[in-house]
């Protein structure tokens, strides 16, 4: 008999009165930073407006994206989200030992990863039973595969 199977009497299965000492799901992380810092965090940006920043990053120069690292004094801009300044380091880390794997990682972030077409010819006859199979879709054969299974497994319970 399976761990999971009825009538199962082996192990420490829940019910009504037999529960988990620590119920409930976790905190999140809003709720633990919240507590933390006693300042209620909510998301302000959508996914389209962090897109239009890393867009935004990735289309200007060094010289441009300078202020947002360091301010008049040359000291580290505390204005600046910390993974934007997250973002610019890894592309200056990239430039200086020419690599390219965050400018691509952004590029699929932004634009989306590219498909490739895969043409294939394939052949196959399909048969159950010395029956012709191959004239069903696929998801007439999942329909089948599905009857299949059913069957056997009403005739192995007799």
């Amino acid at each position: 008999m399976g761990l999971f199977e009825k009538d199962n009497k082996i192990g420490n299965r829940f019910t009504s009165e037999n529960q988990p000492q620590n119920r409930g799901r976790k905190p999140s992380v809003y709720k633990y930073i919240k507590k933390l810092s006693g300042k209620r965090v909510d998301p302000l940006m959508s996914k389209e407006d962090y897109l239009k920043v890393i867009r935004f990053i990735m289309e200007s120069s060094p010289e441009e994206l300078e202020p947002l690292i360091k301010d008049a004094d040359k000291k580290p801009n505390k204005k600046t989200p910390l993974w934007v300044l997250n973002v610019i380091s890894a592309i200056n880390t990239d430039i200086r030992y020419g690599r390219t794997s965050t400018v691509e990682m952004l590029f699929d972030r932004v634009f989306g990863k590219p498909t490739q077409a895969v043409e294939s010819d394939v052949k196959a006859e399909v048969t159950s039973n010395g029956v012709d199979l191959s004239g069903l879709s696929t998801e007439e054969l999942l329909q089948y595969n599905a009857l299949l299974e059913k069957i056997k497994s009403t005739n192995g319970s007799k």
